[in-house]
């Protein structure tokens, strides 16, 4: 049985990837600064529980050792965490949408192979689905010169304040030609989008990839290209910003659709050659099902280093799990 440790496993997405791997059977712990918190939630979902302190390296040890698999659901200042992982032979899965993360746990790559340990990022929905679409449609378009993608997420859907003061936190001032329409899945009409800071645009160009481009669009029918650039002022002010993140977790203003769009293009036309989409609902539990997911079957891997998903999976490995659990996946 694989034994799993869920950092920031009490979080809004640790938890939905607790449920699932523990309805996999597998044996869970969940951790984070809060014992008494972490024993509490692991008790609805029939886990166990312990405190981690990432500020606090010297809490590491006993829950690190105990670990085939760390999944890592927080942001972290370096890749010391990472590195305390591989240097164990355990595996190691971020799901950071943040590439300064990213990038400092690629520097481990060495280390992770020398220790015979796999490290895996850009494991959820964006980055990590967005990442096995623009793969997808660069195996069905070769010629392909530029990559965009789109992410839609609805703001009726949960979501934890992590995430909230992430988005928030990236936001960045807006023009007026930073704003674009595009269509996802088998919409008439495109939702407005702006440039949005994931990290699968910057990785995929790390790896060869040639331009890519990530957009960000936010379903609800009070998002207008107006709303847009006042949302990014406000978020440009940390005070307001701050306050913003306190307040929209206990407001719902649309539905929970969560839909991705990648469209390839050459260098010669506007219109795409290429168009993959997925849609469904709650972003929060397509991160936890991806992570889940990768974490059942990355556990027999023989691969070492630090890799991102979309060099260990293709969309079709996943994609009969995405079906089962109402995601649609479309060409065109």
């Amino acid at each position: 049985m694989n034994r799993i440790l869920i950092i920031g496993g009490y979080g809004h997405v640790g938890q939905k990837i607790a449920r699932r791997l523990v309805a996999a059977g597998q044996r869970v712990t969940i951790a984070g600064r809060s014992a008494s918190k972490a024993t509490d939630v692991a008790a609805r979902l029939g886990c166990e529980g312990t405190a981690l302190d990432l500020a606090r390296p010297e809490s590491w040890g006993a829950a690190l050792d105990a670990a085939d698999t760390v999944i890592c659901c927080l942001d972290t200042s370096d890749a010391a965490l990472a590195r305390a992982v591989v240097e164990r032979g355990a595996r190691y899965l971020d799901i950071s949408a943040t590439d300064a993360v990213l990038r400092r746990i690629e520097g481990l790559d060495p280390v992770a192979r020398q220790n015979g340990a796999l490290a895996v990022l850009s494991v959820g929905l964006a980055p990590g689905l967005t990442n096995l679409l623009v793969r997808e449609a660069r195996a069905r378009c070769p010629g392909a010169r530029r990559f965009r993608i789109g992410v839609l997420l609805g703001l009726g859907d949960t979501h934890g304040p992590a995430a909230i003061g992430w988005t928030l936190n990236a936001l960045a001032p807006l023009s007026r030609g930073d704003i674009r329409p595009m269509r996802f899945g088998e919409d008439r009409h495109g939702q407005p989008t702006i440039p949005f800071d994931f990290s699968d645009q910057h990785s995929l160009m790390r790896r060869g990839y040639p331009a890519v481009e990530t957009r960000l669009a936010l379903g609800s029918p009070l998002v207008t290209p107006l709303t847009l650039r006042w949302l990014a002022a406000v978020a440009s002010r940390p005070r307001l910003r701050r306050i913003l993140a306190r307040v929209l977790p206990f407001f719902r203003f649309g539905s929970d659709r969560t839909a991705l769009v990648v469209e390839a293009f050459t260098y010669a036309g506007t219109a795409p050659v290429c168009r993959l989409t997925l849609d469904g609902r709650a972003e929060a539990e397509i991160t936890a099902l991806v992570a889940a997911e990768a974490a059942l079957r990355l556990s027999e891997t023989g691969e070492t280093g630090v890799r991102h998903l979309d060099e260990l999976l293709t969309l079709d490995d996943l994609r009969a799990v995405l079906c089962r659990h109402g995601l649609r996946l479309s060409e065109g």
